[in-house]
């Protein structure tokens, strides 16, 4: 099956010099392959607007049907993610009305004025579609282009996830039916180098689907084993393959324990 294609784009120097660790590129990018996206990519950029105006040129050329882009939505000098994609783009920002009236919303709810920094947020390239932020204050975007859906959202993690799950995965979930079905069980007693052939034999049996293997963590120890599809006939190409894996391994080494792991 050939998967409509995802980026994910990170700005933020903090990304890069070990301050904060990227967990909005794990969470996009579980929710996008969730929603039957390949996802291809998930890059980190300084922020430099001409070192990230270039690499969205290079995206651009790549053509995936939808990029994802975080952080950079702030007040502050830094925050230049609407510079970066109105000069990839060769559109204007314009103060777009809608984001400035949740803007003034938002902080006179908080007794505050809109200074001329708070109010930068307003700025979109010419032709976005705004996307409130019901948890903070920078409004995200949709932008179509050249058949490509690009969609911005803050770098602060609650706000990227409610502008996301309310707003971004409802329309791309109009316009896909291919959602992720997906099982995981745990074995314990054993090491991942005795899994490999027989996961790879299974494999050449279930070619469209995902089958990999993953060390647990401390916590739980042992070795987890992920299969997953889509499709109408995932579900059962799935469940076929884990029952001849387990099969398998149990042949291999009767003393593995498998415990099948519920999400």
């Amino acid at each position: 099956m050939i998967l409509p294609t995802a980026e994910i784009v990170c700005l933020g120097n903090e990304l890069l010099i070990g301050v904060t660790v990227n967990t909005n590129g794990t969470f996009m990018g579980e929710k996008l392959t969730q929603l039957g996206y390949e996802v291809r990519r998930i890059t980190c950029i300084r922020d430099d607007l001409e070192l990230a105006s270039a690499f969205f040129k290079e995206a651009f050329l790549r053509k995936p049907d939808v990029i994802v882009v975080s952080g950079g939505l702030g007040p502050t000098y830094d925050d230049i993610q609407m510079e970066v994609l109105g000069a990839a783009l060769a559109v204007p920002l314009i103060e777009n009305n809608q984001a400035l009236q949740q803007l003034e919303t938002y902080y006179e709810r908080r007794n505050l004025g809109l200074t001329k920094e708070r109010r930068k947020m307003a700025l979109f390239p010419e032709g976005a579609t705004i996307l409130s932020n019901s948890v903070g204050g920078a409004p995200g975007c949709h932008i179509e282009h050249e058949g490509m859906d690009i969609f911005s959202v803050p770098g602060v993690p609650p706000e990227m996830k409610d502008i996301l799950l309310n707003h971004i995965i409802p329309i791309l979930r109009a316009k896909v039916d291919n959602n992720l079905y997906e099982l995981k069980f745990q074995l314990l007693n054993c090491i991942e180098s005795e899994l490999a052939p027989h996961i790879q034999t299974v494999k050449t049996y279930y070619p469209d689907l995902y089958i990999k293997s993953h060390p647990a963590n401390k916590a739980k120890g042992g070795i987890v084993i992920h299969i997953s599809g889509y499709g109408e006939t995932a579900e059962k190409s799935v469940s076929k393959a884990r029952k001849e894996l387990q099969v398998l391994f149990k042949k291999e080494k009767p003393s593995i324990e498998i415990k099948e792991i519920k999400e």
